[in-house]
């Protein structure tokens, strides 16, 4: 991400905006892009004082200065920097001092201090050469870290990742954020939703008239205040929704050192993407692992979506959907949704639509952590609830759905 001083960013009448790169600044920003990559495939072995004095001397105008500093940013986040191995450099360091010392005492009127033979006695000591205790001296101070790798190959993917990133780095400091989605295939819809909840974001969901839907995501800000973990998976969350191909954004937010109050919005329209290898989380890959053991039932990563804008209750995204082996055949499935991280909030929200009435039967499997009651949902004949302490058993589970079908 980049620190806001170094986003293409304006704040006007309350609100911030960002200054997309012309036609011209684009060919521009490829040949600083580029003019940087030379330089640090010219700088791999050497250290990261020289790394940096060649990063800060590519040529720009004044006006392109933090177009420059963004994109060494990005260039140095990518690069691997590494110290030297071998012997601790605070070994070396009381071996250097102590010979020295040792040295100096010895020396008598006019004789000045040898540094190579301090070092080749420091060496002889450790078993080492004279160079390598050169090299290893201050060899865990970060300006002596070496440049080993940078992925970073073509100049044009680096802008695009540039334009990307300043997106990133204003939701990293947002309060609360609206997002429309539009997509051409219903499937896409499917794969962003799993992937918000891979991301373990909090979001309401209401279907938009005419196709689409409304995201409302809580932002880190008002969750966490100054921590950022949120933020950043918040802000990783946003080629989830550029996938879709049309995305409108709002969000509040806390902008600079003082968390001034500003409101940012942004529209984008792209091809859509599709990722084969879509995020599943952890908890929902190890239950389903867990429930694909148990041959008295099917159980597989749902690929519903239910609507249930006509209880209140946004849209649920079912995790897994469950099928007894032996079922009759005006039985259908039970869909699970795990709602372990969510708010207690969220999940009365999920219970209130519960009990309005469900077309189908959904199994909600919640955290002791949030202090829900199973008996909550008591008396509702489409609906259930399993809450687990530490992790999920896959039998409880299982019993709760007979429960359901019973």
């Amino acid at each position: 991400m980049l620190p806001p001083e170094l986003t293409r960013a304006r704040k006007r009448e309350g609100k911030l905006t960002l200054s997309p790169l012309s036609a011209a600044e684009r060919a521009r920003a490829i040949e600083v892009s580029e003019a940087l990559l030379t330089v640090t495939r010219a700088g791999l072995g050497c250290d990261r004082e020289e790394v940096e004095a060649s990063w800060a001397a590519v040529p720009v105008a004044a006006k392109e200065r933090k177009l420059l500093l963004g994109l060494t940013h990005l260039v140095e986040a990518r690069s691997e920097f590494t110290s030297p191995t071998g012997v601790e450099p605070e070994a070396v360091r009381r071996a250097v001092f102590t010979h020295a010392a040792q040295m100096r005492a010895a020396l008598g009127d006019g004789e000045h201090l040898d540094r190579s033979l301090v070092l080749a006695r420091a060496g002889a000591d450790l078993g080492i050469s004279a160079e390598q205790i050169e090299d290893a001296l201050y060899a865990d101070l970060r300006s002596a870290q070496r440049l080993e790798r940078c992925p970073v190959h073509n100049s044009g993917a680096l802008v695009s990742d540039y334009e990307l990133v300043q997106v990133q780095s204003v939701l990293l400091r947002a309060v609360r954020i609206e997002a429309e989605v539009r997509a051409a295939r219903p499937d896409a819809y499917r794969e962003l939703f799993r992937k918000l909840k891979f991301r373990q974001l909090l979001f309401r969901i209401e279907p938009l008239d005419g196709g689409g839907y409304r995201l409302e995501i809580d932002g880190p800000m008002s969750l966490f205040g100054a921590t950022t973990k949120y933020g950043l998976e918040l802000a990783l969350s946003l080629p989830a929704l550029l996938s879709c191909g049309k995305l409108r954004l709002r969000a509040e937010l806390r902008w600079g050192k003082r968390r001034e109050k500003l409101a940012f919005e942004q529209a984008y329209e792209q091809a859509e993407q599709v990722d084969p290898h879509s995020g599943v989380r952890s908890e929902v890959a190890e239950l389903l692992d867990a429930l694909q053991s148990n041959a008295s039932w099917q159980a597989r990563l749902s690929d519903k979506l239910v609507d249930l804008s006509a209880q209140g209750g946004g849209v649920l995204v079912p995790d897994i959907e469950l099928t007894r082996s032996a079922k009759t055949s005006s039985e259908g499935p039970v869909l699970v949704e795990l709602l372990g991280f969510w708010s207690r909030d969220a999940v009365f929200r999920r219970i209130e639509a519960a009990e309005r009435g469900l077309s189908g039967r959904v199994l909600f499997v919640v955290s002791s952590r949030l202090r829900v009651s199973e008996q909550l949902l008591d008396g509702v004949e489409a609906a259930s609830l399993y809450v687990y302490k530490g992790k999920i058993n896959a039998q409880a589970l299982l019993r709760k759905a007979e429960g359901l079908l019973a």
